[in-house]
């Protein structure tokens, strides 16, 4: 089954994301990238896309600049059965959605930094399945490279996830 996957980045990664979305060069057609930079670009998808989407997997809301993109994008979704799926935030967005004022959510997914195999051996079996090539910028642990990750966060201009190597 073929199925539209739209990333949103800013056009200098575009070929970034492409290189790590899991999706063969014969599908490209199917993948479909929008600069959030350009803003009329962005506007189009959004008028165009209202309603057509069974899943929106937020990485950016919550990341600890205040971005929202819940109600901008949640309108997006397919109605009753369109999902959601925000993976930053924090008790604040599990509060919300406890007292009911979490908007256009129809289904919410939780994930906590607890130490459980269960969850992290199906992540694995999913992007193993899906062949999506997660980046990870591993350093060493020493001051330097410390002080390095630490400066690549601050200045939101990271690529994937950074990890540092104890040994």
């Amino acid at each position: 089954m073929k199925a539209r996957v739209v990333g949103i980045c800013s056009g200098k990664n575009f070929e970034f994301v492409r290189a790590r979305s899991g999706i063969e060069q014969a599908e490209n057609n199917n993948l479909e990238l929008v600069d959030y930079t350009d803003e009329k670009a962005m506007s189009q998808f959004k008028i165009n896309s209202v309603g057509k989407f069974d899943c929106i997997y937020d990485t950016a809301t919550g990341s600890g600049h205040g971005e929202n993109y819940v109600s901008s994008m949640a309108k997006l979704l397919k109605d009753k059965t369109g999902e959601y799926v925000q993976i930053n935030g924090g008790i604040s967005t599990l509060m919300r959605y406890l007292t009911g004022t979490m908007q256009s959510q129809r289904k919410f997914f939780f994930t906590s930094d607890e130490d459980n195999q269960t969850d992290l051996a199906e992540i694995v079996r999913q992007l193993k399945s899906t062949g999506v090539k997660p980046y990870v910028d591993v350093k060493p642990f020493d001051g330097q490279s410390v002080a390095e990750g630490l400066e690549q966060l601050k200045g939101r201009r990271t690529k994937g996830k950074i990890v540092f190597k104890m040994d």
